[in-house]
Formats: C-alpha cells, structure tokens, sequence
C-alpha cells in the first residue's frame, strides 16, 4: 500500500491538518502518477483541495521527489497573519522599516533559499501583496521591507487554497496573472468521500499507530466497524 506520513510531525509547528495519505483507490493512485510526474520539474505547483484533504502532506511530498529534496521546506500559512505583518513575515524586513523592527530580519522566502515555499491558504493574501509576490515569481528577487536592494532567491513555489481561485479571480480578489504563474502545475485533491478505496487502509493505518503508540497487542477491525466506516458521508 502506497503511504505517506509527515516526518516528526509531533515537532512541526504549522497547523497540520492531515498527516498520513495513503493511495489505494483509484482516483488517488491517478493522483500519485501525476505527483511523481510533476515533483521532479522544478514548475510552481497550485494544489486545490477541501480542508483536510492533505494539502501540506502532498506539498512535502512533492519536495520531497524534487530536486531540492535536501534543501529547505518552509511551509507558510497566509491566513495566519494580519494584512500590516505578512510583508513583513514573506519578505523580510530592514531594522527601522516600522516600530518595533530593532534588527533586520530575513523573510520565509530567504529561509526557503534554494529549496521549496508552501503557501498554504494563498487566497488569503491582500492584493497588494499578491503584486509583490507575483514580481518575485518573476524577477526571482526580493526586497526586503524598508529597503531598496534586491536579493536574489531561487525557491520553487507550492501553493495551496480550499476555495476556487478562478472565482476569486472573477470576483476581483485574486490577481489573475498571478493565478496562472502559480497554476503551471496542478494537483487536485479528492475529499475522501469520493475515493471510498482509500477509507478502510487510512482506518488500519492510524489503528495501528495508535496500537502501538498506547502499547496494546494486535486490534483488527470487526467487519462492522468497516461496513460502518465505508457508509459514513465523510463530510
């Protein structure tokens, strides 16, 4: 059975919504072929999904088969800051660039230095830092806040949403060039409910961690507690 976990996720700090993905039923397995089929590029990713669904588990994932595999992973949620701090938080800052800014400080960009950016949530971001992002998608360059001197970065971007950016776009809440510079690759994520192959080997997967973890013998599940299983909505 095809698995994936997050490493020490009991020492990760973002907001990990899901950290195991296994890929028995078809429309998952379809998804892993496309997944190893984009990993080794080094195109900008957009994975669209439901919350839950795993977006930062196939992020790491596809790091993970890149090319930048021993380079970092810095996993950003953009929904996480206020509109003044998230220049701030991307893109680094300059000592003096606002009260309260007593040193220079590098932004998750400059941490991502050489390997992979997640920016989960991207929908979330104000449109004047959509603009900002979208210069550094294209000058891979960044200028810090209250400064004026480029940095050059070479990172690849996964980003993330839970909402459809084409509407956004429609809407006026999303930059469309940025979309497209951002949607080179693309990753779908099926909510579980809709690959019911995948309910009963994720079910047996966390019984035994847990078995484990808590130190008890061998727990198999009863055919009712499976029947049970494949007939919840999933919602």
């Amino acid at each position: 059975m095809p698995l994936i976990t997050l490493p020490n996720r009991q020492s990760l700090t973002t907001s990990i919504r899901a950290t195991a993905q296994v890929f028995e039923d078809p429309q998952s397995t379809a998804l892993l072929s496309r997944i190893q089929l984009i990993a080794p590029s080094d195109a900008n990713v957009l994975i669209i999904g439901e919350t839950g669904t795993g977006k930062e588990l196939i992020a790491r994932h596809v790091h993970a088969l890149s090319q930048r595999a021993d380079q970092p992973f810095v996993a950003v949620n953009c929904g996480a800051f206020s509109e003044s701090l998230v220049e701030s938080e991307l893109f680094g800052h300059e000592k003096g660039a606002f009260t309260g800014a007593f040193a220079a400080k590098p932004g998750w960009f400059e941490a991502a230095n050489g390997g992979t950016v997640f920016l989960d949530e991207i929908g979330d971001l104000p449109l004047n830092i959509q603009v900002k992002l979208l210069r550094i998608l294209q000058e891979r360059e960044v200028v810090r806040l209250g400064s004026r001197k480029p940095i050059p970065i070479n990172v690849r971007v996964i980003a993330a949403t839970n909402v459809r950016l084409e509407e956004a776009v429609a809407a006026g809440h999303f930059r469309e060039d940025l979309f497209y510079r951002l949607r080179v690759a693309h990753l779908a994520l099926p909510a579980l409910r809709d690959r019911p192959g995948d309910i009963l080997p994720l079910a047996r997967h966390f019984v035994d961690e847990y078995r484990q973890r808590l130190g008890y013998g061998d727990v198999a599940l009863h055919a009712d507690a499976e029947r049970k299983l494949l007939q919840h909505p999933w919602p």
